[in-house]
């Protein structure tokens, strides 16, 4: 399948690091905070440092290092084959199974804007990167892959962030281009052979995601 693509320009910032938290410069010198510090800074971590202590730190830390490398591989593989082009390079079988799994959810897709876009809000004072901004069944959709080692359920804390990042990026895409965004696709592959489809609607997830964003600062302030 060829997809095509309409893209669209618009001004980037740029990813940085300060004190091990990522940021992005916007093209006038602001610093915003990444969404997904934003919403990880927010949200109860109880359970992840639950497991961290049940397993082990360092079994712990393995794990998330391979859990990213899966991610990004599996993300390289879906960029590649939305670009219309062979990806090169060794990947591992996690990854290319989960590549696999994803292929028939990437045909829905068309008139693609945008692959890995680095976006801003001016208004919300945050910043982040989007998988893809494309038509998904013919609707102009914010559309993030994800990999899990375990189900994707819509009502755990970690899908409903999903639905906020999305949701954040549908809002910074508006405030850069005008253009509105009709849906949230979240696709996510599982290690346990599932996919799991969620498209929302953005405004559903707003009055969540603002006040998050409101708690973050308030922590920065004190």
């Amino acid at each position: 399948m060829q997809f095509t693509h309409n893209t669209i320009i618009i001004p980037r910032a740029f990813q940085t690091e300060i004190d091990g938290v990522r940021y992005y410069q916007t093209p006038q010198g602001k610093l915003y905070p990444s969404i997904t510090t934003v919403l990880s800074k927010t949200s109860d971590m109880s359970g992840l440092d639950e497991w961290r202590e049940r397993v082990g730190s360092d079994v712990a830390e393995q794990i998330m290092k391979e859990a990213q490398i899966h991610g990004t591989m599996t993300h390289k593989l879906c960029e590649d084959y939305l670009n219309n082009r062979e990806s090169e390079g060794d990947f591992l079988d996690i990854p290319k199974s989960h590549f696999e799994k994803l292929k028939p959810y990437l045909h829905k897709m068309n008139k693609i804007r945008g692959i890995e876009i680095p976006l801003y809000s001016d208004e919300f004072e945050i910043a982040g990167t989007c998988d893809c901004i494309a038509e998904y069944n013919g609707d102009l959709s914010i559309i993030d892959f994800k990999t899990s080692r375990s189900r994707l359920v819509e009502h755990y804390d970690k899908v409903q962030k999903y639905f906020m990042q999305a949701t954040a990026y549908s809002l910074m895409w508006k405030e850069r281009t005008g253009i509105e965004i009709d849906q949230i696709v979240i696709i996510g592959s599982e290690e346990t052979g599932n996919i799991a489809e969620f498209i929302k609607i953005p405004y559903d997830f707003k009055e969540a995601l603002i006040e998050k964003i409101e708690r973050f600062r308030e922590s920065k302030m004190k």
